[in-house]
């Protein structure tokens, strides 16, 4: 209109600045705690993996095996490694909301005789004899409680067998008090960083401000053509078009990065952080020594890299 029939339809810059003030606040803002629960998200795993690789250290060289002691502690220490993976493992799952143990890179990790808590007696059925008192109670949440399953996410499911592992080991003399206090320290922590994770997960970005977000930017991209048709013309439609792309594709990528525990491209590599961790918990079982001989004193022979009958490719979701 304002090129092919002189209507002048141009709109003062003030009000484009004004708005621009306003969108670029709001855009970073957004951006910035997108990417807080992005870095968050892998400093909390980071942590997660350190706890559990000073544990398997504290397992594999601080639990020793007596003569007169109970027999098979050391393929009780390699199963505690490998449960040590778990955790890392069913930790992604429990973030992908993939519940359960039927997944090719849980195989072999966990103990044969191992039950979900899902699958298992609820905790209802086992003390509801001590517990008829509640049928008179009109409170709905301690009648819902009451009718509810007990259920429990895998990844503090194998944190308490290993609490109890821990416990069996101290009660047979088996582990000194300062390793066992530094495997308790170790257990506290990942279950920090576990509870982290679940609070980055379940705390979204409010619906509202989104919403108004798009709003504020198409409002914006409504109004830039009729600023700058006076000064550019014709070129105002590419200008629009770059602008809108710019803004609507930071604004894209907040809602990427802000749940960084998915399969995008954007997203952390749980995949490999766990592939990673597996080679060097399988490199210490098969390869680091367990009593007081040095590795270095054992010449090179003794440093030759482990087998893996497991490869990337399985820790992937069938």
């Amino acid at each position: 209109m304002y090129i092919v029939m002189q209507i002048d339809v141009s709109v003062a810059g003030s009000v484009v600045s004004s708005l621009s003030i306003v969108i670029g606040l709001i855009l970073a803002f957004r951006t910035n705690t997108a990417y807080d629960r992005f870095w968050e998200g892998r400093k909390f795993w980071t942590t997660m993996n350190t706890s559990i690789r000073n544990m398997a250290r504290v397992i594999w060289v601080g639990i020793k095996e007596k003569p007169d002691g109970p027999a098979g502690i050391n393929d009780q220490k390699i199963l505690a490694i490998n449960m040590l993976l778990a955790f890392s493992v069913a930790t992604k799952h429990h973030l992908r909301a993939e519940y359960g143990t039927s997944y090719r890179d849980l195989q072999g990790l966990l103990p044969e005789d191992f039950i979900p808590c899902k699958s298992a007696t609820s905790l209802r059925s086992q003390y509801i004899n001590h517990r008829q008192h509640l049928q008179n109670d009109k409170n709905d949440w301690v009648i819902e409680r009451d009718n509810s399953t007990a259920s429990m996410s895998l990844p503090l499911e194998i944190s308490y067998q290993l609490s109890l592992w821990i416990n069996y080991i101290r009660d047979k003399e088996l582990i000194d008090i300062p390793y066992q206090s530094q495997c308790s320290m170790a257990m506290s922590s990942m279950i920090g960083c576990f509870g982290n994770l679940e609070r980055i997960l379940l705390t979204p970005i409010p619906v509202a401000y989104n919403i108004h977000l798009k709003q504020i930017l198409t409002m914006y991209c409504c109004i830039l053509p009729f600023s700058t048709i006076r000064d550019v013309g014709w070129l105002t439609i590419l200008l629009c078009a770059a602008v809108a792309f710019t803004l609507f594709g930071i604004e894209a990528i907040g809602n990427q990065i802000e749940d960084p525990f998915g399969f995008d491209t954007n997203d952390l590599k749980l995949d490999d952080y766990c592939y990673d961790l597996m080679l060097e918990l399988d490199y210490i079982v098969q390869t680091v020594p367990q009593d007081q001989s040095s590795i270095f004193a054992l010449g090179p022979a003794a440093i030759q890299p482990p087998k893996h009958t497991r490869t990337r490719h399985t820790l992937i979701q069938i």
